[in-house]
């Protein structure tokens, strides 16, 4: 799976970008440090001109951006 989709996948479910880091180190997923996710985000961020989380979020919905292509389940 695509990180960029994984991450949006992870922080749709609710997850903060300390435990999306968790994750990935759980599951094996390199880059994992926070600081990697860190800058995902804000490369997300910059490419759908968000400027914040919460505005990223509003800017996903209101696209419908469609998570369900690759969804899988996430354990940790």
């Amino acid at each position: 799976m695509d990180i960029t989709k994984k991450i949006l996948r992870l922080l749709k479910e609710g997850n903060t970008q300390q435990q999306i880091s968790d994750i990935f180190k759980y599951q094996g997923i390199k880059p994992n440090s926070l600081c990697t996710i860190e800058k995902y985000l804000k490369q997300i961020r910059e490419d759908y001109k968000a400027k914040s989380l919460f505005h990223l979020a509003y800017i996903l919905i209101e696209e419908q951006y469609n998570f369900e292509d690759d969804e899988e389940e996430t354990e940790f």
